[in-house]
């Protein structure tokens, strides 16, 4: 199988578990990514691809999504992102994969990035953290997402509300990275595919949403994404 074909079956399924789950796809899509593309291109495409599959999410959910923490957001996504894409110049691509193995052990077996009180300023606060660690890291798991819950909002309000926030944070990656250099134009097959099968596994992904048992998928997802963390590590060093 071509890697354009296994790139595009990744996405297709990664975007259905995201969609039911409302979160996991994008961190077990960028988990499968080392090997199949040049670590330079790793972060870029993944960010190309999340951007579809989170705004077609929140276009199948439109009506819960929640707009009055978007402003705080995108200005803490701005001032991360303008800041990482700096220090994102300074590292040796070559070992980019090890920091996205560290930081997916960190979100599966830490307790991952989370507020338990709130901030001053959170959503600024998130919008910083979640685009400037996705600029290193590729993606940032249920950052807003926990606060989200702790607000007291329904599974569709979380799940739509956290779609918008992922496209602001992928939006801005993706501009950051053309503006440091990065050539979409040499990946634009490969990006073209898996954006076709994340969308049409976010519309098969938002009708299983209330049929699938949610702690079950869960510690298999995490042990999934252990073993994926470890095949990147391995891939990298040997």
């Amino acid at each position: 199988m071509g890697v354009e074909l296994l790139l595009m079956l990744f996405a297709f399924l990664t975007s259905i578990l995201t969609a039911v789950m409302g979160l996991g796809g994008g961190l077990i899509l960028i988990a499968l990514m080392p090997g199949l593309l040049p670590p330079v291109a790793i972060i870029p495409v993944h960010a190309a691809t999340q951007l579809v599959s989170n705004t077609s999410r929140a276009l199948f959910a439109w009506r819960d999504i929640r707009w009055e923490f978007m402003l705080a957001f995108v200005i803490g996504s701005l001032a991360g992102g303008l800041l990482a894409a700096k220090i994102a110049t300074l590292l040796n691509l070559e070992y980019l994969p090890l920091l996205i193995a560290a930081f997916i052990l960190f979100n599966v077996w830490g307790r991952g990035i989370t507020f338990n009180n709130s901030p001053k300023g959170e959503f600024l606060t998130i919008g910083f953290v979640q685009t400037g660690m996705g600029m290193l890291s590729g993606t940032t798991g249920p950052l807003a997402q926990s606060t989200l819950v702790r607000k007291g909002l329904e599974r569709d309000a979380i799940v739509a509300t956290s779609a918008v926030f992922m496209s602001i944070s992928h939006l801005i990656k993706l501009a950051l990275f053309g503006f440091i250099g990065f050539s979409f134009a040499e990946y634009w097959a490969v990006m073209l595919a898996m954006i076709a099968a994340v969308i049409a596994g976010t519309w098969v992904g938002t009708r299983l949403r209330h049929r699938v048992p949610n702690e079950a998928f869960r510690l298999a997802l995490k042990w999934l994404l252990t073993l994926l963390a470890v095949r990147i590590i391995v891939q990298t060093l040997w």
